[in-house]
């Protein structure tokens, strides 16, 4: 048990301990996306409490890859000033801090994002909120990637220690990986390599927009629990 109490290096960034607190759906931001009061209370408390690496809940980058209401954003530089107020409280009880960053993809609603949610494919209704997602374009695809390292850059000027990407759970990074819900032919499809081409250019893109050496985390599922029980690798 000792070794939980021990220091551990991610790239540059020395975490005091090995125990890390997973990134979680608060419904603690305001309904612009903007983090509140308490949302800063519940992370200064937890790093208060010798939690060494803290990753707060999914933050949407781009206002058609909000989830839910009350969902942090990340996707406007008018969110920089409450993320920095998050990282501050953590840094001031000795804590580390990584954003989780996300896109909904096809689980969402058009009454959450205003217009039909997008995705890899349009083949079938989402098993979450059940709407029938429109395939997303070249350009949209690009557009997404983009989004992803302008928000990496918002958080690296919020003082961040560290990016995960949120690559599970059916959001948009992981509706590309499986091909229960990619059924695309072009280059973002079809193959092992095509279906994980999305995740590594996001990667590829929020790389260029940090300092060397700060980590880049990826949450990653191996089973989707989809109907046919699809596996993303095969």
């Amino acid at each position: 048990m000792s070794i939980l109490f021990t220091p551990i290096n991610l790239g540059n960034v020395q975490i005091k301990n090995r125990f890390i607190h997973s990134a979680t759906y608060e419904v603690m931001s305001l309904e612009t996306g903007e983090v509140s009061d308490k949302f800063v209370k519940r992370y200064q408390n937890l790093a208060k409490g010798e939690v060494g690496l803290i990753i707060p809940g999914y933050m949407f980058v781009h206002p058609l890859g909000r989830s839910y209401k009350y969902q942090t954003g990340i996707h406007s530089d008018d969110m920089i000033p409450g993320l920095r107020k998050v990282v501050e409280a953590v840094h001031q009880e000795g804590g580390k801090i990584a954003f989780q960053l996300a896109h909904a993809g096809r689980q969402t609603t058009k009454a959450m994002i205003g217009q039909t949610p997008i995705g890899p494919s349009s083949k079938g209704r989402d098993p979450i909120n059940f709407v029938k997602p429109k395939e997303m374009s070249a350009d949209q695809i690009q557009e997404v990637i983009q989004a992803f390292g302008v928000a990496a850059k918002r958080a690296v000027e919020a003082g961040v220690d560290g990016i995960q990407l949120h690559a599970a759970h059916c959001y948009l990074i992981n509706q590309f990986i499986s091909p229960f819900f990619n059924h695309r032919k072009d280059e973002w499809g079809g193959s092992d390599a095509n279906r994980f081409r999305l995740l590594k250019e996001v990667i590829s893109e929020v790389r260029n927009k940090l300092p060397q050496g700060m980590p880049i985390l990826v949450k990653l599922n191996t089973h989707d629990y989809t109907p046919r029980g699809c596996r993303i690798w095969r």
